[in-house]
């Protein structure tokens, strides 16, 4: 699969709470870690109904201004995944999915490469685990370090210390599955360097909260709601090094009367 302008769309989509964030995430990371240059995007489910997410990722072996637009490798982690991301799957994309959940998907002539991570994950007795068993899949197919994946697992993961194991052992399903069934390569014009450079890797929470504080922001007031708690989260996190103080309100009415109120005497808002 080449490209024409030297960059490669991946796109993940299924369920909400089952994973598929997370499978962008820690392919993102991985390939940052690995020096590419990277630009996703996200969605945000209703956290009562659930529903639909998907998390686009834009490579590149240069700077990356965009997420960009038609998928060129789509990630489909059910019925649904597919249907509602198939339009915007290039003509020359590749497709990627778990045949437990996608039924015979009409790709037309572009090519499919079937993934059963549930099936996988069942067999090693960790259903939970068919998004690291996609995430080794994609190691394979874009030929990253899997070493590298691991010790991203372990970082981003390593918290959930009683599962860890498991995860790690889906990861190696995955990509083992993809490596004795599929010799094709993804994006083979994405040359990994040699000696990767090291990235800073930010969301947009990330950049939010940064450019905040080199402004003067010394106290922030508000209220969990998407997409606007991670900043709020961010700045809890990095604000007290600040001198400054993060306030969760009851509701949004609060907080918008605690930044209006009058500034007390040497207070900094």
């Amino acid at each position: 699969m080449v490209t024409t302008d030297g960059t490669v769309v991946v796109r993940v989509g299924g369920e909400a709470g089952e994973g598929t964030i997370t499978i962008g995430a820690l392919f993102t990371r991985t390939a940052a870690c690995l020096g590419l240059e990277v630009y996703t995007l996200r969605t945000y489910p209703s956290e009562i109904k659930g529903g639909q997410v998907l998390f686009q990722i834009r490579l590149g072996t240069e700077r990356v201004l965009s997420e960009g637009d038609a998928a060129d490798v789509l990630v489909a982690m059910n019925s649904q995944g597919w249907e509602e991301n198939r339009a915007d799957l290039s003509a020359q994309g590749v497709l990627l999915y778990d045949p437990g959940a996608v039924k015979e998907p009409e790709v037309g002539a572009r090519e499919a490469y079937p993934i059963p991570a549930g099936e996988l994950a069942s067999e090693i007795n960790w259903r939970r685990g068919k998004n690291l068993v996609m995430v080794g899949a994609l190691s394979w197919f874009f030929r990253f370090d899997l070493e590298v994946t691991r010790e991203v697992v372990r970082q981003r993961l390593g918290h959930h210390g009683d599962v860890l194991p498991q995860n790690l052992e889906a990861l190696q399903v995955g990509y083992v599955y993809a490596q004795e069934h599929y010799s094709r390569r993804l994006a083979e014009h994405l040359a990994l360097p040699s000696n990767p450079p090291e990235r800073l890797l930010l969301s947009g929470a990330d950049a939010l909260t940064l450019g905040a504080l080199e402004g003067g922001c010394r106290f922030y007031a508000g209220y969990p709601i998407t997409p606007a708690t991670p900043v709020m989260e961010s700045l809890a996190k990095y604000l007290p090094a600040f001198g400054g103080t993060m306030v969760q309100a009851e509701d949004e009415i609060a907080a918008i009367n605690m930044i209006s109120a009058p500034r007390l005497p040497g207070c900094r808002r």
